[in-house]
């Protein structure tokens, strides 16, 4: 591995890959905002083939595991492909039988202990990216790291397992809600041992957190997702800066219920809706399937597939209603930033994260999760009166300033333990 650690680190931040999704967009803040107050940042990044969906920030040092990993798979010729998949298997095979059959006595093992096993175990389980993240890390030796997303954070946690610095792994999602197959829920019961602090980006998230893993609760703490508004955007879309729509900012997997969407919007009578489009900004696995729902439903061009966009908050300065439908959610930045700047948000009862910041007729508009008429009739409703979405607007901005960086830097400090900066 050519790759290492840059000496002289306040924080390490590792993430599985720099493309599109809302922990990524968080790591990027928190890396900028420390950037400013002086500090040293390296990001770590372990997949390959992924696309570059974010500005990295000026300063920010970026050691890229992808390249690493990728040669491990360079040779595609038959007999080495074969050869790959038998070992990968094999070892995949034997580590979840160790796990099934070993487990009352690999549960005992503490951090610190038998560091070379559990690095077997895990990369067995996961892949190259596991020895890669752990010989960096140990080269290193950082003092401070930051993980994101449960499978990275289980990476780091094994990384980590025999080295002295202080772990912060940070969860996005309710586990009760969003399940983990064999063997990460296993893994995540023991490895998460070595984890300092567990965060949770709402309280909802952290109550799952805590059902799911008592014995872990006084580990765990909120870490709440910042939130920086651009009040100047500037315009990189196919869109105009103005004009009516309903908005939905997300990955097109099903946890969105953007068919949902969808349908409710068919259910809008004709006139309304060509007065209101609906743009749908992101992209993901459900894009197909869910153009073709949008085109058997509705006339074409009523429903806007965008892409994903670098800086959605373009679309923020609308006169947009914008619409979280998910089945499932953590706390989803897009909705922090619409309500940050000022729109009428309607969001679904799914997860107890976006509730905490939208309160029903207050500061946004909450209907029951996959109730596909109640949520039409919601979004008719928001689009017949200015005087309602303004209200909701305003409420949702001014509501917004407890995620600003001068409220939360103590506790993102505090937590990372970070001394304030000289």
């Amino acid at each position: 591995m050519t790759a290492a650690l840059p000496a002289g680190s306040d924080l390490v931040i590792v993430l599985p890959h720099l493309g599109p999704g809302g922990a990524q967009k968080v790591a990027l803040m928190a890396a900028e905002h420390f950037l400013v107050q002086g500090r040293q940042v390296t990001l770590v990044t372990l997949l390959p083939d992924k696309p570059l969906s974010h500005a990295v920030p000026e300063g920010l040092r970026w050691v890229d595991l992808g390249p690493a990993v990728a040669e491990t798979t360079s040779n595609r010729a038959p007999i080495a492909r074969i050869w790959r998949f038998s070992c990968t298997w094999g070892r995949r095979s034997l580590a979840w039988i160790s796990l099934v059959i070993g487990w009352k006595v690999l549960k005992r093992l503490v951090p610190g202990q038998a560091p070379l096993f559990v690095q077997w175990l895990v990369s067995s389980a996961s892949g190259v990216q596991a020895t890669l993240l752990r010989d960096l890390l140990y080269a290193g030796k950082p003092a401070r790291v930051l993980s994101l997303l449960t499978r990275t954070n289980l990476l780091c946690c094994q990384a980590m397992w025999a080295l002295p610095g202080h772990l912060v792994v940070s969860e996005r999602n309710d586990p009760r809600l969003q399940k983990q197959s064999f063997p990460w829920l296993r893994l995540r019961s023991w490895l998460w041992q070595r984890a300092d602090v567990i965060t949770a980006n709402t309280i909802g998230v952290l109550e799952g957190l805590q059902h799911c893993h008592p014995a872990m609760a006084d580990d765990m703490r909120l870490l709440p997702n910042p939130l920086v508004v651009d009040s100047h955007p500037g315009n990189h879309s196919d869109e105009p800066a103005s004009g009516t729509c309903f908005l939905a900012v997300c990955r097109l997997v099903p946890q969105k219920g953007i068919d949902l969407l969808i349908q409710a919007y068919a259910q809008l009578p004709e006139p309304l809706r060509e007065m209101w489009p609906l743009l749908i900004a992101g992209d993901g696995p459900e894009r197909a399937s869910l153009e073709t729902l949008a085109s058997s439903l509705l006339p074409r061009g009523q429903v806007r597939f965008m892409g994903f966009q670098r800086n959605p908050q373009v679309l923020y300065h609308r006169d947009a209603v914008f619409v979280l439908s998910s089945r499932f959610e953590g706390m989803p930045n897009s909705l922090l930033e619409a309500m940050g700047s000022g729109l009428a948000v309607i969001v679904s009862d799914a997860s107890p994260g976006p509730l905490e910041v939208v309160v029903h007729g207050k500061s946004g508009w909450v209907v029951p999760t996959e109730k596909v008429t109640l949520l039409a009739e919601a979004m008719q409703a928001m689009a017949e009166n200015p005087a309602l979405r303004c209200r909701l607007g305003d409420a949702a901005a001014e509501f917004m300033d407890a995620y600003s960086w001068d409220t939360l830097d103590p506790i993102w400090s505090d937590i990372l333990c970070l001394e304030k900066p000289g």
